[in-house]
């Protein structure tokens, strides 16, 4: 799916049903939905401006007077088997300064953000989104001949599950079990060693080919008499060229995905610097082309947060790839925030100068480079604004991905 910028003169508007994302929308394209009844009151709508995702009759308040003004006509009147269709006009629905001072009243009545979250993610089921099928089918042919190319952006994504944002949440079992070990002659017992690992599942499961590429390789290398620790180095090479052909995808992927692939980065620097230097060096420079990163993928205190680094990128990939989005590039103000959460991090002016020239930092000691790049993520993760945070993530994200 090509994904267009709207106008800046327009909103992007995201929705979030059954733990998936849908868009961009235009406002003109979200009206159209709205007024043909597919927007639920459950659903998370998303744009810029929004610290987080808010429910559909928050921004939209007149959904849930007219989902309960539904309820109690069908209760009422309507016959058994029936589904009210929405009336409610496209002006009384526009959000507004009413809808985010309401959005901030049930944010407060509900509780933390953390008791949100859950609810957040898994919302909804399959049926929902088959009703919203049948619904455009019988309300909207007309519409859907007119706006098809625009409407069916999402109208498609919704007849399509995605698998791969509820993994994100559900599926780290076996995280602790090193992935770089257990290769071996049998190639049923090799598969089955593999897949007892998160990474390896997901890689066999969105990348099929280069999976099976990989057990035929693992098996030459095998009858070849290479041992766990060849094999692993070699293996550790093929993620890396996976992971930089995969970054265009990763870079399109959802801002929790994003957030996701940071935090873990930003993990491993932390803990790796406690190890030695030169551990924190080897995954800056080399990540798991690196001797040293693979022998801790192959059975160390680390390979579990390691493996979640992994993960967390090819979770975004997979995610990236079918529903990309585009992302707007770094502002000037945004730079200027970050330079003053770095600053209260310690950062002198020298530090600044050294961080932006690629050349100089080359040159730099390797402590040195650990710090500035454990401090550079630490001060975009803290930051409150998430627009800001946005922007920044996604431009900095890229040589992590691609490196």
């Amino acid at each position: 799916m090509t994904v267009m910028p709207a106008p800046s003169s327009q909103h992007q508007w995201y929705l979030a049903r059954d733990s998936q994302q849908y868009g961009p929308l235009s406002d003109p394209e979200l009206a159209k939905f709205v007024e043909l009844g597919h927007l639920q009151p459950t659903d998370l709508l998303w744009r810029e401006g929004f610290p987080d995702w808010r429910p559909a009759q928050v921004v939209f308040p007149a959904l849930a007077a007219g989902a309960a003004g539904a309820a109690g006509r069908k209760e009422a009147s309507a016959p058994a088997g029936t589904k009210p269709v929405a009336t409610t006009s496209i002006d009384a629905m526009r959000p507004g300064a009413d809808a985010v001072d309401a959005g901030k009243r049930a944010a407060a009545a509900a509780g933390s953000d953390d008791d949100l979250e859950p609810r957040r993610r898994f919302f909804g089921g399959r049926l929902l989104k088959r009703l919203l099928l049948v619904a455009i089918i019988l309300t909207g042919a007309w519409f859907a001949y007119v706006w098809r190319a625009d409407l069916g952006k999402i109208v498609g994504a919704l007849g399509t599950p995605s698998p791969t944002s509820v993994m994100a949440a559900t599926d780290r079992n076996g995280i602790d079990v090193p992935p770089l070990r257990g290769f071996g002659p049998d190639a049923a017992q090799m598969d089955a060693n593999l897949q007892a690992t998160p990474l390896w599942r997901i890689l066999k499961r969105e990348f099929p080919e280069w999976y099976s590429e990989r057990l035929k390789e693992i098996a030459a290398l095998t009858q070849q008499s290479k041992d766990d620790s060849q094999i692993g180095q070699q293996m550790g090479r093929a993620l890396v060229t996976l992971r930089r052909q995969q970054t265009d995808n990763a870079l399109s992927a959802s801002l929790p995905n994003l957030k996701r692939i940071a935090s873990t980065f930003y993990d491993n620097i932390a803990e790796l610097r406690k190890q030695s230097t030169e551990a924190c060096f080897a995954f800056i420079s080399q990540g798991e082309a690196s001797p040293l990163i693979v022998a801790l993928l192959q059975g160390s205190p680390h390979a579990a947060r390691l493996q979640t680094q992994l993960v967390s990128v090819f979770e975004a990939a997979a995610d990236g790839r079918k529903l990309p989005r585009v992302y707007p590039k770094p502002r000037k103000t945004d730079y200027e925030t970050l330079a003053t959460a770095l600053t209260s991090l310690g950062w002198s002016q020298a530090d600044m100068q050294l961080f932006s020239d690629e050349r100089e930092l080359a040159r730099a000691a390797p402590d040195k480079i650990c710090q500035l790049v454990h401090d550079w993520f630490a001060a975009q993760l803290g930051l409150t604004d998430a627009d800001v945070q946005l922007r920044l993530l996604v431009d900095s994200l890229r040589p992590v991905v691609a490196g």
